[in-house]
């Protein structure tokens, strides 16, 4: 047997025993190589200013873990204790006042009227502090899952920055492509990806902040709140009503008719329209073209399916996994239509 062919075979079966031995490890890898890529530029800055891999490395690290990582332990933190002291016996105070509002609503309405009195009639206490306590339980076990996974990622995203060139010089050797191609497919990529990061953070940011001070205004805690709306933001199309609805119904329970409609009409015109409309746009843009310095043109539909894609794949991950899966089959495709065209000039030749 030719001993090339002998090592492929070997080679081959090892690379599977090594997945599975680090099955339970692959995403929490990948995340944290997509968010090294994505945030290339701030630690190239970093590098700049400290002249030290490891500071820089570690910089980045506690910055992404602040920025990210943080407001997802804080909101967590607060959902835990606020479904903890839920007292289910207020619900007998708020049925009425939910059947007082479908009373009210236009005729139009009477088709899920109907539908809702029978849910409201069949509500069960002792079923739903059951199933509160399950769902308590079920919060705490994802919590710790989720902080495991996001411990794993800032450990493997500091040394993937750390030896990053190391590892990129291995690959570069490794992988059948010339220099300028492969540094062509990485920066694209990471433009690509570099976009998608900075994008969610500075419009998660805003849109939570522009919520946070409505929260403010009318009594509410508006650091859970603008974090909570700055993470529903990154659900397409429905985002922000999965915040903002809920909060409107509440005052309107509560006979605030006029707080629960400006809540709902601040959040549709200056949030929904004004912030997600018209200026989450000109961040993007302003971050493709001043921040990342590029030229590539991003397609904000592409991206825009591949969120939704990624998130109803993967979950909370998708947000990041899809738009770098999508980036990567149309970097390939480009790449491979060049070197295609390329050896067709070769034979006419």
């Amino acid at each position: 047997m030719n001993a090339k062919y002998f090592l492929a075979v070997i080679l081959v079966l090892n690379i599977y025993w090594m997945l599975i031995l680090y099955e339970s490890f692959l995403l929490t890898i990948v995340i944290a190589i997509l968010f090294s890529v994505a945030t290339s530029t701030i630690y190239n800055k970093l590098l700049d200013w400290t002249n030290s891999e490891f500071l820089s490395s570690l910089l980045s690290s506690l910055l992404l873990a602040l920025i990210f990582f943080a407001p997802v332990g804080y909101f967590v933190y607060e959902g835990v204790v606020f479904i903890k002291n839920i007292d289910t016996s207020n619900i007998d105070i708020y049925i009425p006042s939910v059947k007082e509002i479908l009373s009210y609503l236009p005729s139009y309405f009477d088709f899920f009227k109907s539908d809702i009195e029978s849910l409201l009639v069949s509500i069960n206490l002792p079923q739903i502090m059951k199933d509160g306590i399950k769902h308590l339980i079920s919060l705490g076990g994802e919590s710790i899952i989720f902080f495991k996974d996001s411990i794993l990622i800032i450990v493997f995203y500091f040394f993937i920055l750390y030896y990053r060139n190391r590892l990129g010089r291995y690959f570069k050797r490794i992988i059948p492509l010339s220099t300028q191609d492969t540094l062509s497919l990485f920066r694209e990529i990471s433009v690509v990806m570099g976009t998608v990061f900075y994008s969610i953070v500075v419009t998660a940011s805003f849109e939570g902040l522009l919520f946070a001070l409505l929260a403010y205004f009318y009594g509410y805690n508006p650091i859970l709140f603008g974090i909570l709306y700055g993470f529903a933001s990154l659900i397409p199309v429905i985002g922000g009503m999965l915040m903002w609805l809920p909060l409107s119904l509440y005052e309107f329970s509560q006979n605030h008719i006029s707080n629960g409609v400006v809540i709902a009409i601040y959040s549709i015109v200056v949030i929904s329209f004004i912030a997600d409309t018209i200026v989450k746009p000109m961040i993007i843009k302003y971050i493709n073209t001043k921040i990342m310095d590029s030229k590539i043109h991003v397609n904000e539909l592409v991206i825009f399916f591949s969120m939704i894609a990624g998130i109803s794949s993967f979950g909370f991950w998708g947000v990041i996994l899809g738009p770098a899966i999508i980036t990567l089959f149309l970097s390939l495709i480009k790449l491979y239509e060049k070197l295609y065209k390329s050896e067709q000039i070769i034979k006419i030749k």
